[in-house]
């Protein structure tokens, strides 16, 4: 039987965008057609309330948490590699006031040097769900509902050490790192065939990180250093992973112990 949930870890980030994008249709009479517009900050202040409120419900807890990332924007992935996320354009109209509406309105957690993905990574646990659509969270054991697709279940410790190699290989474009040049995600599925949990998934990740590239790959060979930045990149923070105290980050590789201060990285 599934524990009962009581805190949901709210993706203040998705929220907020969300509300922020979702645009209202009026009527031109005179010229007989429907524009669509973006939405005032009232409306987008409703919106989010709306559906604050509609996921709290629907994830089955009694009381809730907004995660947001640090408002400047610094984070310690771009200091492990520059180019993270270096391709995303402006934030919407309305979205840093919703921001700071969130921030004097409703209960929120966020540290510096992190993102609301590590945030809620860390803050997970019994009693507890994320609610966030960001396919990354899928690396994260426990609950876990995506208000966008309505669906609901319980991530093992197993398929979420599966989804983090899967993503330390086929890399996330929508964050600016490129995982394994050439594999694709079949490849990546072939590769992760061979195991069935993390201390057999990573030296078979290794493996295929230093196989030598072939025809239009063959100018971007890539070694071990290559598949650990891929993995830091792709890693989810843990519970127990960060000292919000000295900014020390810690967790296993395999049998690799990976060590870095989010504080100093952070840029």
């Amino acid at each position: 039987m599934e524990p009962r949930v009581t805190l949901a870890l709210i993706d203040g980030d998705e929220l907020i965008l969300k509300a922020a994008v979702i645009g209202t249709e009026e009527i031109d009479w005179d010229r007989g057609a429907v524009e669509k517009r973006g939405p005032t900050f009232k409306e987008a202040r409703s919106t989010l309330e709306s559906m604050l409120e509609s996921w709290v419900e629907a994830a089955g807890a009694d009381d809730y948490l907004v995660v947001l990332s640090p408002d400047d924007r610094k984070l310690f992935r771009r200091g492990l590699f520059p180019g993270y996320k270096a391709g995303r354009g402006e934030k919407p109209e309305h979205f840093w006031k919703l921001v700071r509406y969130v921030r004097d309105a409703h209960p929120v957690r966020s540290f510096p040097g992190l993102e609301a993905d590590d945030t809620m990574g860390l803050l997970s646990g019994p009693g507890k769900v994320i609610v966030s659509s960001d396919k990354d969270m899928k690396t994260v054991p426990g609950p876990l509902y995506n208000p966008m697709k309505g669906t609901r279940g319980v991530i093992s410790a197993q398929r979420a050490d599966f989804q983090w190699m899967l993503q330390t290989l086929t890399g996330d474009p929508t964050d600016g790192f490129e995982g394994c040049i050439g594999c694709g995600t079949a490849g990546a599925l072939a590769v992760l065939d061979k195991a069935t949990d993390l201390a057999g998934w990573w030296p078979l990740v290794v493996e295929r990180f230093c196989k030598p590239k072939t025809k239009r790959y063959a100018a971007f060979p890539q070694g071990e250093s290559d598949a650990v930045l891929q993995a830091q990149l792709a890693h989810i923070l843990r519970p127990g992973e960060f000292d919000p105290e000295s900014g020390r980050v810690t967790y296993r590789l395999g049998r690799k112990s990976i060590t870095f201060n989010a504080y100093d990285l952070a840029n």
